[in-house]
């Protein structure tokens, strides 16, 4: 499964994608408000990229980022259901920091949030970051999301706890920025 935008194809990870996705999450500024994954923790992930792409029914996408006319692993885009019956799903996503301001981060995301509106049923969509992530909440200001919580050490990062945010839309208000 890929998903396509002017500039970017998000496609699912392979193998290959390895040595890109350990070169971005080893790298100081991408890991700055996230656990860094070493070999160890790059070689799970795509294990579970592999296998959240073979479950049915599909309740979890990783779609790596490539940028065109590429297709070296940039970033990445996931997308998790949390609540069946209530049909809400988590997004979240990260850029390579060679990457960063050119958009990619609200590009990457807006498709996922449109996949996963028009074909997933979602009903609201909600993302979180480290509170004081001010580039990846700007992203989330850029998507139409709104900020509905701000919780205090909920974190822990490193040996310490960091507040969070968590930011949210709804399919309405996702059908109303469109229209």
């Amino acid at each position: 499964m890929y998903l396509e935008t002017p500039r970017l194809i998000l496609r699912e990870f392979c193998d290959a994608d390895f040595d890109a996705l350990l070169e971005m999450h080893s790298h100081p500024e991408t890991v700055r408000y996230e656990p860094q994954k070493g070999a160890e923790g790059v070689r799970a992930y795509l294990e579970g990229a592999a296998r959240a792409a073979l479950a049915a029914p599909r309740t979890h996408y990783r779609f790596a980022v490539t940028i065109r006319p590429g297709d070296t692993a940039r970033g990445l885009v996931g997308l998790a259901m949390n609540f069946d019956m209530t049909r809400d799903w988590e997004i979240g996503w990260m850029i390579h920091p060679d990457e960063w301001g050119k958009g990619y981060a609200s590009e990457a995301a807006r498709r996922v949030l449109e996949f996963a509106f028009a074909e997933l049923n979602a009903h609201r969509v909600i993302a979180f970051c480290d509170a004081e992530n001010r580039t990846s909440e700007r992203v989330m200001q850029k998507l139409g999301m709104r900020c509905e919580a701000h919780m205090l050490q909920t974190r822990l990062l490193r040996g310490e706890w960091h507040d969070e945010l968590l930011y949210a839309i709804l399919e309405s208000e996702w059908a109303a920025a469109r229209a």
